[in-house]
């Protein structure tokens, strides 16, 4: 399957969109918890690469947070990908496209190679379709094949707009709220690991994804 192309419509959504996230994140302020994890995921592979795991519902704050770093995002295939590639790729991110259902081999090699030269492969484990906060396994094979560092990564504003219709209750935080980040202890998966071991990493992955998420909602409520 080819990469939607954007008509002249969704260029112009995508421009809006990214006009109002700058605009958003210009009055955000930012509480960062475990950032020394980031340093100890670097330190573990020649290049400083690691990939960070995050779920779908937070992709619009964590594109905030990210700037300016060599995130490598992945991106689905679809007409949503697209727009949502055209924004990431005007914050000089470096986009792969592809998903767990179409084009997902080749988007993971993609993401493997880039650890070389340092990029952050960047995954919304349970996108781009669901089910909600179950991990894939994919983030899991690149940690496998290169050597880096999975670093949980979750991103929760005190205040949100939460879109209940959609299957991941997607949040937009509100203007002038405060962003919770907190990176997890990162997890390193062996390389060969396979069959029952590989499931045992996955479900820690998991585990360690989910206490990420629990941690930020729960600065998130103390505001």
């Amino acid at each position: 399957m080819k990469p939607h192309e954007l008509n002249a419509k969704e260029k112009f959504l995508s421009l809006v969109i990214h006009f109002l996230l700058q605009l958003f994140a210009w009055t955000w302020r930012f509480r960062y918890v475990g950032k020394e994890n980031l340093a100890t995921a670097a330190s573990m592979v020649k290049s400083g690469s690691y990939a960070l795991a995050l779920w779908h519902e937070n992709i619009l704050a964590s594109l905030a947070v990210m700037r300016g770093t060599r995130m490598a995002p992945l991106a689905s295939l679809s007409k949503d990908g697209a727009i949502v590639t055209a924004v990431m790729e005007r914050m000089q991110f470096k986009t792969i496209r592809g998903s767990s259902s179409k084009g997902g081999p080749e988007a993971r090699d993609e993401l493997v190679a880039v650890t070389a030269d340092g990029y952050l492969p960047t995954l919304t484990v349970d996108g781009p379709r669901g089910p909600r906060r179950i991990l894939k396994s994919g983030i899991v094979d690149i940690s496998r094949r290169t050597g880096v560092a999975i670093v949980p990564f979750a991103a929760v504003a005190d205040r949100s707009w939460v879109l209940r219709r959609s299957w991941d209750r997607f949040q937009i935080p509100k203007p002038f709220t405060t962003i919770n980040v907190v990176f997890g202890v990162p997890v390193k998966v062996p390389t060969g690991t396979s069959g029952l071991a590989f499931g045992q990493m996955r479900a820690a992955v998991q585990a360690a994804l989910d206490s990420t998420q629990a941690a930020a909602e729960t600065l998130a409520k103390k505001r």
